[in-house]
């Protein structure tokens, strides 16, 4: 019977192993900016009848996780300091006639949401549908004249909700304004898990 033995062969194929940790970063950072870019476009060039088969169809739960999970990392920690606050977000269009719901809340710099957050007292309640939080988080929608036209409602301290424009980063409408570089933070929770 042979034993077995273990042979180690090195190889220089000019990898940095610290570059490609550097420019995945690099990547990864950029990320955000560029999905904002692409997303608002996409939300831009699509057609209404289009976004709203999207948001009553299965991925309308991943596209809006994606937006939650992606709204603490927009927060301007600056802005936010000292500012404590929740909203609730009811998100309407679902398939079933139901709504969605995300709690924000902001506390010093940092925000987190959760999904499905059950008995709150939020300071502001926000009600929309699918289609419209799409265009409203992407740019192509401006917030003010959709709650004028009756596309958005507010309940509550609707001084919270004007104060979100100053906490948030928000892309632009032109193509190219991506939100600024990420900060903030927090995550989204399912208490149901």
């Amino acid at each position: 019977m042979r034993a077995a033995s273990t042979v180690r062969v090195e190889m220089d194929f000019g990898f940095d192993p610290q570059r490609a940790l550097d420019q995945l970063k690099k990547l990864a950072g950029d990320a955000p900016a560029q999905i904002a870019d692409g997303v608002g476009r996409l939300v831009r060039d699509t057609s209404p009848e289009r976004l709203e088969q999207l948001m009553r169809s299965p991925a309308r739960r991943a596209v809006l996780d994606g937006i939650f999970w992606q709204m603490p990392r927009q927060l301007d920690a600056k802005q936010a300091a000292g500012v404590k606050t929740s909203i609730l977000w009811n998100i309407t269009g679902r398939s079933d006639d139901g709504v969605d719901s995300y709690l924000l809340t902001v506390a010093d710099g940092q925000a987190h949401t959760a999904r499905d957050p059950g008995a709150t007292d939020p300071r502001l309640t926000i009600t929309m549908d699918g289609v419209e939080l799409l265009r409203l988080i992407s740019g192509n929608s401006d917030p003010m004249s959709a709650y004028f036209k009756g596309r958005i409602q507010l309940a509550g301290d609707i001084m919270v909700a004007a104060q979100l424009a100053q906490l948030f980063r928000m892309p632009g409408p032109g193509p190219g304004d991506g939100p600024a570089a990420n900060g903030g933070g927090g995550e989204l929770d399912d208490p149901r898990h």
